[in-house]
């Protein structure tokens, strides 16, 4: 009798095991579902969502979270929502291939060099930079489309956009390995702002960039310190690329500076949440 009681006892905890990974799959696609959305319409990674919320509801660190969101931007997620945009001529191949290079090598030393700090000085570090991010995101949202030199980095030769294209993705990549965002919230603007290419253009080259596999080089520290979530990285991977890939479409043909800042104000309240938290 003390046998069966223990036998059943084994089952119940086996099923309650079984029933939390698949609702830790649920969460993590229902939240990768919400950033591909976002993410094809603005051309960002979507960590923004993503990391603060496996901290709200998963009850992560911030360096597991940090670390579950860099695998799953790490797979080819945007390949469906950046072939949407190429589609409609809307992506440079020698821009996106400078920004890559950038990020693989600034993204690793910064990542492993995040390692050694605090969970908390880490998270107060992200709900800052989500609030300075909201706020000029939402003064940019209805000045996207109005540079006068808009679309004339198109025009550039193949050295010249490698070139600015590595040192936007040095930037990126030290933001990436930092927070563990995608890099888009910096390479986007920066397309704009320097390269002078426009709004579609930069979102298009964004999500190229977000789609090969360099993000893989933060993903490693994160790895060694056991700071990644396998699973739940790839629950988050499918969500968004059907997110994505939905929003992407949608994107061609709407401005979205409404929907930016929703976005804006989206942000800063999670980040002013986790300030205080």
């Amino acid at each position: 009798m003390l046998q069966w009681g223990g036998e059943a006892l084994h089952c119940n905890f086996v099923f309650f095991r079984i029933m939390s990974g698949l609702s830790e799959w649920a969460i993590g696609f229902a939240l990768g579902l919400l950033s591909g959305v976002i993410s094809g319409l603005v051309g960002i990674g979507g960590g923004t969502i993503i990391i603060p919320l496996l901290v709200l509801i998963m009850g992560y660190t911030q360096h597991v979270a940090q670390g579950t969101a860099l695998l799953a931007f790490a797979l080819p997620v945007f390949g469906w929502a950046a072939w949407n945009y190429y589609k409609h001529g809307r992506v440079d191949g020698h821009l996106a291939l400078g920004v890559a290079g950038g990020i693989a090598v600034s993204s690793f030393f910064v990542a492993r060099w995040v390692q050694e700090m605090r969970s908390e000085l880490l998270t107060q570090v992200f709900a800052v930079f989500l609030i300075v991010v909201s706020v000029w995101q939402f003064w940019r949202a209805g000045r996207s489309f109005s540079f006068p030199s808009a679309g004339e980095g198109q025009k550039k030769g193949a050295l010249y956009k490698v070139m600015w294209g590595l040192i936007i993705g040095l930037a990126a990549g030290a933001l990436k390995g930092l927070t563990g965002l995608g890099g888009g919230v910096i390479i986007v603007p920066l397309l704009v702002l320097l390269v002078k290419v426009d709004q579609h253009m930069a979102q298009g080259t964004s999500l190229l960039t977000m789609t090969l596999p360099v993000s893989f080089m933060a993903v490693i520290p994160y790895w060694q310190k056991g700071n990644v979530m396998v699973g739940v990285a790839f629950a988050l991977a499918l969500g968004i690329l059907v997110g994505s890939a939905i929003s992407s479409r949608i994107a061609q043909r709407i401005a979205g500076p409404h929907l930016a800042r929703l976005f804006a104000i989206t942000i800063f309240g999670i980040g002013v949440f986790l300030l205080y938290s």
